[in-house]
């Protein structure tokens, strides 16, 4: 019987097929199995990397990733009928970013958290928010590129622009039970450091995805980028930190 690990990374090379197969199989009952069994397969990937690290190294590449991914299927799955019967590209964007995170999930680590203090509730709580803010940013970035090649739907851009709230929300929240552990376990919730610096810089750039007028802009489709760029740099961020261990 194979181990959890092995099971991982079978699911991983997996979904790099699924999302494959989703990004190529149209809008039928054939694209709604694709789907599907793509869902099932994060699933179990996920459940793999819980039974062979636990909490211990929710900080990493792998759980990053992994999470990110479902977070984002989940957003897709259920918003997959409506894009469908209007005919639009989010959910073939959304499957070129499962792409990236699958095969992002089996990057190797060199660093791996065992520390009891990661298992803090807080802890836990703050390693959560990055990958929960990544998939909901991720999913925000598919609605904003479908808008991109010039489609007039204010439906798409209101919509892209509330997953980017949300977003920014579960972001912030992170922040807050990472001061908190940060308090419990070093007696300090106030540290100009490296980490701290672009926590700092990322929720700005939300802010400015968020909040920056559209008068600004001569035209619509100026607007979507003015949009879409903060949050492809929080998104390549926020996978570069993972990647390089920052």
């Amino acid at each position: 019987m194979p181990d959890s690990s092995s099971v991982y990374l079978w699911c991983a090379r997996l979904n790099m097929l699924l999302g494959g197969l989703a990004l190529v199989s149209g809008r039928g009952a054939w694209a709604k199995g694709v789907w599907t069994a793509s869902g099932i397969c994060w699933a179990v990937q996920a459940a793999a990397f819980a039974a062979d690290t636990g909490l211990s190294s929710l900080s990493g590449v792998a759980p990053t990733f992994g999470l990110a991914a479902v977070v984002l299927y989940l957003c897709q799955a259920a918003n997959l009928n409506p894009d469908f019967r209007a005919g639009r590209c989010r959910p073939r964007i959304t499957a070129v970013f499962l792409i990236l995170l699958a095969w992002g999930s089996v990057l190797p680590e060199s660093l791996r958290h065992n520390s009891f203090m990661t298992a803090y509730v807080f802890a836990v709580l703050f390693f959560l928010s990055r990958p929960l803010s990544l998939g909901t940013t991720l999913f925000a970035l598919a609605g904003i590129a479908d808008v991109l090649p010039g489609k007039n739907d204010a439906g798409m851009m209101a919509a892209s622009k509330r997953w980017a709230f949300l977003a920014a929300m579960i972001f912030l929240g992170g922040e807050i039970a990472g001061c908190y552990w940060g308090f419990v376990g070093w007696g300090t919730t106030w540290r100009w450091s490296g980490n701290f610096y672009f926590s700092a810089m990322v929720f700005v750039l939300y802010m400015v995805a968020l909040h920056v007028p559209g008068s600004l802009f001569p035209s619509p489709r100026s607007r979507a980028y003015g949009f879409f760029l903060p949050l492809a740099v929080i998104a390549g961020a926020t996978a570069l930190s993972k990647v390089m261990n920052l």
